[in-house]
């Protein structure tokens, strides 16, 4: 089905005014406006976020209590575990707050439960391990706001727990010595959408400047801080949460902060993923290193993820980003043999075309990729979708939404039937009983089927409709400001109409998946690309056609060096 363009109401007076104070394009200044940025302090703020901006993290629900009993620790010399989850934000948080405990002078060790053997978030058996070996003070990280019987088990068995966490809280929450979560109900944070690591680091904040023995903080920790705003990145970014607001500041410091102070763990990664041009982006993150973070937890042991976080020196660094490496290819592997089988299997459905969610089991499919493979479903059909891997009698699943499906709220009704539950608006991961499945399958048709239909249509979000003589290097240079870009902060789209197509298209990549060819509107000519749209245009121009409009974004070339203007077509229309 082809995607509907949807073009915002141009709010020209607004507009302008915009660009004439902050000596911008219109273009760019209806970008802003775009995204609710109307008034120049605000827009000024978001084209240039300080680390200032961040908000005083004892305004996190149970940061003082928190803090309080890290001091504790430190003088009584507990032994302390911290107890992460399995995927990047998890991993990262779990490095960055071991990392600083250690550098506290604490004795602190980690725990990372595994995926297929025992799922997500905390669980008995660790817990019992944990008391065998004397740990007095659990900290989680990216998990535990629901973990309401482990928690209780802490307590009954003497040990405290300090949960930091980022999920949607439900209506039990654990009685930990102390839960940091900015979900939290009468929380003061100003800013409810950090990730797991963002709390983690709000954590540590707090702890610095309560463990430092001067008065202000320590050069020290502070330096360490900044530092380890690229795990803060890593995880922000890979996990999906809105890159605005704090995240925004977090992320746009932590992408610098990779560049330039990465550990030889991590700079053996960005080798191995190949990443060579200057500074790190989201991008990067996204389809480079996140992907082979996350095979460790996916097809082996997340341990491995946290290894090369903390190597210190080279040789170890780069023997396990090429196991990493590996990892990932072989997740590759698997992951598009179970999305031929999901997508195969939700075809043959009678009821595919009418169905407003997929929820797809198997016995064959590897927990460690059924996300994935749940989130291209969602791009293919446009509708939520959980996979289960079936295991005897359980089924782990992952599941995954659209814009606008608040996926945790749908499933919160299904939790009386979850073995497990976490998740948040736009991705949840559960266990359930077998037989509970063809239930949860009706559960999740008849939430996603009351919201209304265009909303499971294939659409395009456009910021403005533009000439090829409003483009240039300049241009390119100025969207660059709204950077990082990811969740809620899309890389602007622009439209054209009626575009002249200018001599003949050209194949490119191994298997000639891509395709370049120009376009002119009068006197102006640029190149476009379609990544991976070789076949579906190529042949549309040899055959004849003339004449298109193009939905672009507008980049410059660094790949072939030329530092020209050209469009990255994000969908096209042939006249």
């Amino acid at each position: 089905m082809p995607a509907r363009w949807i073009l915002p109401e141009t709010d020209s007076h607004r507009r302008d005014l915009l660009a004439r104070q902050l000596g911008i394009s219109p273009v760019t200044a209806q970008v802003l406006v775009n995204r609710g940025l109307h008034d120049v302090e605000s827009a000024r703020g978001f084209l240039s976020p300080q680390l200032k901006d961040l908000a005083d993290p004892n305004l996190l629900p149970g940061m003082s209590d928190a803090v309080e009993r890290i001091d504790k620790a430190a003088r009584d010399r507990e032994k302390i575990v911290v107890y992460g989850d399995y995927d990047v934000d998890g991993t990262a948080a779990t490095a960055l707050l071991v990392k600083f405990l250690r550098m506290a002078g604490l004795d602190v060790d980690y725990y990372i439960p595994h995926r297929i053997e025992e799922g997500y978030g905390l669980n008995l058996s660790a817990m019992a391990e944990f008391k065998r070996q004397g740990i007095t003070l659990i900290i989680t990280v990216d998990c535990g706001v629901s973990a309401v019987a482990e928690v209780e088990y802490a307590n009954n068995e003497g040990m405290d727990v300090i949960v930091t966490d980022h999920h949607e809280p439900g209506d039990d929450v654990a009685r930990a010595c102390a839960v940091i979560n900015a979900k939290l109900t009468g929380s003061m944070h100003p800013f409810r959408e950090l990730s797991g690591v963002g709390v983690a680091f709000k954590f540590a904040w707090a702890a610095a400047n309560r463990l430092s023995t001067e008065q202000k903080m320590s050069e020290e920790f502070r330096q360490f801080l900044l530092d380890s705003l690229g795990l803060v990145a890593l995880g922000t970014v890979a996990d999906i949460v809105p890159l605005l607001g704090e995240n925004r500041i977090l992320t746009r410091y932590g992408l610098r902060a990779l560049g330039r102070a990465a550990g030889p763990g991590l700079q053996a990664l960005i080798e191995s993923a190949r990443i060579r041009h200057g500074r790190l982006t989201t991008r990067d993150i996204s389809y480079g290193l996140a992907p082979r973070l996350n095979a460790a937890g996916r097809m082996a042991d997340a341990g491995l993820a946290i290894e090369l976080m903390m190597a210190e020196d080279e040789s170890t660094a780069r023997s396990v980003a090429d196991t990493l490496d590996q990892h990932n290819s072989d997740r590759q592997r698997l992951q598009h043999d179970t999305f031929q089988h999901a997508h195969e299997m939700f075809l043959h459905q009678p009821d595919c075309e009418s169905a407003r969610a997929i929820v797809l089991a198997h016995d064959s499919w590897h927990p460690g990729v059924i996300g994935i493979v749940a989130s291209k479903l969602v791009e293919d059909f446009s509708r939520p979708a959980a996979l289960i891997a079936i295991d005897g009698s359980v089924g782990r699943g992952s599941a995954r939404s659209v814009p606008g499906f608040h996926l945790f709220n749908a499933l919160e009704g299904m939790r009386h039937r979850m073995i497990s539950f976490g998740g948040h608006a736009g991705a949840a991961g559960f266990q359930i009983a077998t037989e509970h499945i063809p239930e949860l399958r009706g559960h999740l048709e008849r939430a996603a089927a009351a919201l209304e239909p265009e909303m499971f249509e294939p659409s395009i979000e456009i910021d403005a409709e533009v000439s090829l003589y409003d483009l240039s290097e300049r241009l390119a240079s100025e969207l660059e400001m709204l950077a990082p870009y990811g969740e809620r902060n899309r890389r602007p789209l622009f439209v054209a109409h009626k575009l002249a197509i200018a001599g003949k298209p050209k194949l490119m990549g191994a298997r000639g998946q891509h395709v370049s060819f120009y376009v002119n509107e009068g006197d102006v000519s640029h190149r476009a690309v379609g990544f991976n749209m070789g076949e579906a245009i190529y042949d549309r121009i040899v055959a004849g056609a003339r004449t298109c409009s193009l939905v672009f974004s507008p980049r410059i070339d660094t790949y072939r060096g030329s530092g020209a203007l050209e469009l990255h077509i994000k969908d096209i229309r042939f006249d």
